[in-house]
């Protein structure tokens, strides 16, 4: 008896609105935006400060992110398709995002809202992006399955997909990491209930270890773009993230204890 899921989902969401249609991936980008609002909201009245700048901030995130994410598939993945097709990088809607570009862009444009408004410290600014972003890095993950895309190596485990165009069953590993993002979201916000901000630093750094720390183990399940010698491009790039995140943690345990 096959127990594998065939999955064969449209990309395009089966609802008529005449003049466009809507793509789940564009979906998940939207619902990402506003989940974001609401979780900045919270925090901001969990620390009784105004959200008057909060739809500011997530522009600016979500900017730098998508610039970050394109410039990051061109220079990272793909430096000789596009220096053929230069043209090319601004079809964003073709697909091409890598989410270590998303993060540099990401923290460029935090760096730029900072220096615009410095009563906000960049240390606060980065933790509290930091308590929101596993939300839309699990929507966009669920958003890359709906497209059928990034998949795994093939595996003889019964909950394996067999996605369009394959005859074998493979790990839905964007699947696995849209879980693992929103396990991580539950786990930092209740520390974020309970610790609050007596840390700072602590969830930029839980951020950067446990996010590539996972990116790094579930890439041993993916078809890799590029290889670098034994690891995949993708994991040659999470090692610094993940090294950065430790890096943190000493930091802010050491500033801890000379304060005690």
């Amino acid at each position: 008896m096959e127990l594998f899921i065939h999955w064969n989902v449209n990309p395009t969401i089966p609802i008529n609105f005449h003049l466009f249609t809507v793509q789940w991936y564009g979906l998940m980008w939207t619902l990402s935006i506003f989940g974001c609002f609401f979780l900045g909201r919270w925090i901001l009245a969990k620390e009784n400060l105004s959200e008057e700048n909060l739809v500011l901030i997530i522009q600016y995130i979500f900017i730098g992110a998508i610039i970050g994410a394109r410039l990051g598939q061109v220079f990272f993945y793909q430096p000789g398709y596009f220096m053929a097709h230069p043209i090319e990088i601004f079809s964003v809607w073709k697909g091409g995002l890598s989410s270590h570009g998303g993060i540099i862009g990401g923290l460029v444009a935090i760096y730029l809202f900072h220096l615009g408004h410095p009563d906000f410290k960049l240390l606060w600014l980065l933790d509290r992006v930091a308590l929101i972003i596993y939300l839309p890095a699990a929507l966009i993950r669920f958003g890359n399955l709906m497209n059928s895309e990034l998949i795994g190596k093939v595996t003889t485990e019964p909950w394996g997909f067999i996605f369009p165009g394959e005859t074998e069953a493979r790990h839905p590993v964007v699947l696995y990491e849209s879980i693992c993002y929103f396990i991580l979201l539950l786990i930092v916000i209740q520390i974020y209930r309970h610790m609050g901000d007596k840390r700072p630093g602590f969830y930029v750094a839980f951020f950067f270890t446990f996010t590539f720390l996972t990116r790094f183990l579930l890439e041993f399940m993916k078809v890799p773009e590029a290889m670098v010698g034994p690891i995949s491009s993708t994991q040659l790039l999470s090692i610094p993230l993940i090294l950065l995140g430790i890096f943190m943690f000493i930091f802010t345990y050491r500033k801890a204890a000379q304060a005690a």
